[in-house]
């Protein structure tokens, strides 16, 4: 049984890219390897809208999160998580852990935040040292407006972090001048890749942040990934970055317009899907959805923790489901990096079977007809 993955991240891995990581190891300090850090160092700003360096990590999202906390801020510092879902909370659980007291900006989950609740939270707190937010919401795929919320502290010595893990590539985002401070990213989204890079650019804003800062770092210190730049502080995950290299020539090839097209398309696609199956859609208007992935509520009399053991035990798809609250009611279709048409027909015609399997009611095809439709329509 052939393995698919329809998740937000992990993603399918073009073979392109793990042939690339499969080839034989170069040591981090040789000649090729600068060759190699060099040509990464100058394609990666761009992607994030920023003249300044972007720093590769050895780590998962979690650990460029830990360390935005770890590098720009000290205990006792004020700042304001936005939180519309679990990975705003994993933000304000960072933060508490070192010690940051923190004012949370909650919106329901399915929700983008308010720019203008955070606005008046930060008139409320004018201390706050910095600001906290997720791009691309994936526990529910709500998509906050990063560049609204830049705006509010760009005049101000507020350090903006913003969570583009899942988001960059897929959205648009202009770091300089959408005002944002510190932007985190990871190999395993937009890029294509395994698991195990992170990505961190820092504002001259953010960097005064670090220069303050008194929190304890070593491995997660700016300081350090500065001093070495381009080259790693540490030993690197060299068969990743050979594999980003060759990522980054594919997104180039099919440059960032159709890239983001497509991630469109795929959303548009899968909702109309979702919808002739009987789910309904999860993120309503007028709030923003995420073209990473599309979230949607069961039919009734659907368990989705039955329908997601379905989908794997019997047709080999992983597709997640709802977390915390949401576990058993929601579904949440990965459609991000290198998904195509067939791919989404092929992961609903495994969702249409085991639907089948569980007793619902519908008409067969009709959900893979959608995805059929929707790409006829826009020209894919």
């Amino acid at each position: 049984m052939k393995l698919r993955l329809a998740t937000p991240g992990p993603t399918e891995v073009p073979q392109r890219l793990l042939l690339a990581g499969a080839r034989e190891i170069i040591h981090h300090r040789s000649t090729e390897m600068e060759q190699l850090i060099h040509e990464i160092s100058g394609a990666l700003p761009p992607l994030f809208g920023t003249s300044s360096p972007v720093y590769t990590i050895a780590s998962s999202g979690t650990g460029a999160m830990e360390a935005a906390v770890a590098g720009c801020f000290s205990a006792g510092d004020e700042v304001l998580v936005v939180s519309n879902g679990y990975f705003g909370e994993r933000f304000q659980a960072i933060c508490t852990s070192y010690g940051l007291v923190v004012h949370v900006v909650e919106s329901d989950w399915g929700t983008s935040a308010d720019p203008e609740r955070v606005a008046a939270a930060y008139r409320e707190h004018p201390e706050i040292k910095g600001a906290f937010v997720v791009y691309s919401e994936t526990s529910t795929g709500a998509l906050n407006d990063v560049e609204a919320i830049g705006r509010i502290f760009r005049d101000t010595d507020v350090v903006v972090v913003v969570d583009a893990i899942s988001g960059l590539l897929v959205h648009p985002l202009e770091m300089d001048a959408w005002g944002l401070d510190v932007v985190l990213a990871a190999s395993h989204k937009g890029f294509m890749l395994p698991p195990g890079l992170a990505f961190v650019a820092l504002s001259d804003k953010a960097w005064t942040a670090v220069e303050r800062s008194t929190g304890p770092n070593y491995y997660w210190s700016f300081k350090r990934l500065r001093q070495f730049y381009p080259m790693s502080s540490s030993s690197p995950a060299v068969s990743l970055l050979l594999a980003l290299h060759e990522s980054l020539k594919m997104l180039d090839e099919e440059g960032m317009e159709a890239f983001r097209r497509r991630h469109a398309v795929l959303g548009k696609a899968a909702e109309r899907g979702l919808l002739k199956l009987g789910f309904s859609t999860f993120v309503q208007a007028p709030n923003r959805r995420s073209h990473v992935i599309t979230s949607a509520l069961a039919p009734e009399g659907i368990d989705t923790g039955q329908l997601l053991k379905t989908l794997s035990t019997s047709y080999g798809v992983t597709m997640t489901g709802g977390q915390a609250h949401l576990k058993g009611k929601l579904i949440r279709v990965g459609h991000v990096g290198a998904a195509d048409a067939l791919d989404l027909s092929g992961i609903f015609g495994a969702l249409e079977m085991a639907l089948l399997d569980l007793g619902h009611t519908f008409t067969p095809g009709s959900g893979v007809g959608e995805i059929i439709r929707t790409f006829h329509e826009e020209g894919r």
